[in-house]
């Protein structure tokens, strides 16, 4: 198996898993998953949906550019559409956890978790509003030159996102064991909570690493335009 499979596949144990232990502790632990209105039990698509959103399909999109050998404009497409599909269970998440805390009487955007998570929702947003201007043809006139002086800010950016996201999860988990007062130390309850957070820590450094440890995955179609390109350049330095 190669380095980069083998981080791929590492990758994709840390997206998926943290699906799988939130969907066992929610019907183990809590009442299952039920969109009624005063039901408690809306809260509990809150983190199914975030971890979709932000963990799954975003984690996708971010790495999209290192691991599909396609055309750089078919995976711009890809990359542009997992993050609005991204945005969609996203906004679905906050929808849950907003009108849980009305129906419950529970003052909203009073945790670090809260404040963390709409910050990085609120930059994960601009992000995608500015990737779509400057990458997706949206703004006429966005050159080559103003893409290749942006790039550097949005890989950033990413990594940003994806820092926040990991510790908006550690603090959502935490406030969540203040709720569950009766929760006793190395219970199966917190062990569950406390495996879903170093597995998504384990996402991140994966994301991370597969976005900044190499160069991006071209098609052969691609590497003629590359080469190209840099024929043109030099025939321009040289006029």
């Amino acid at each position: 198996m190669s380095k980069h499979l083998a981080w791929l596949v590492a990758f994709e144990f840390g997206a998926i898993v943290p699906l799988i232990l939130v969907v066992y502790w929610v019907q183990k632990f809590l009442s299952g998953f039920v969109w009624e209105k005063g039901n408690n039990a809306k809260f509990n698509y809150h983190p199914l949906f975030m971890l979709i959103g932000f963990v799954f399909i975003m984690g996708h999109a971010v790495i999209t550019f290192r691991i599909l050998p396609l055309s750089h404009r078919v995976k711009k497409y890809i990359h542009a559409s997992l993050n609005l599909v991204a945005l969609v269970f996203i906004i679905i998440g906050l929808v849950a956890v907003f009108e849980n805390h009305n129906e419950q009487g529970i003052e909203p955007l009073w945790s670090v978790h809260s404040w963390i998570g709409i910050v990085t929702f609120a930059i994960f947003v601009i992000q995608a509003l500015s990737g779509l201007s400057v990458f997706q043809d949206l703004v006429e006139g966005a050159s080559n030159e103003v893409r290749g002086q942006y790039k550097p800010y949005h890989v950033a950016a990413g990594t940003l996102i994806v820092s926040l996201v990991t510790v908006t999860i550690l603090t959502g988990i935490t406030e969540k064991y203040l709720f569950i007062g009766s929760m006793k130390s190395f219970s199966p309850h917190a062990m569950v909570l406390n495996f879903l957070g170093l597995v998504v820590v384990f996402w991140a450094a994966t994301v991370i690493f597969i976005l900044h440890s190499g160069v991006e995955k071209r098609s052969p179609e691609d590497d003629i335009l590359y080469d190209n390109l840099k024929d043109e350049d030099s025939c321009e330095q040289t006029s």
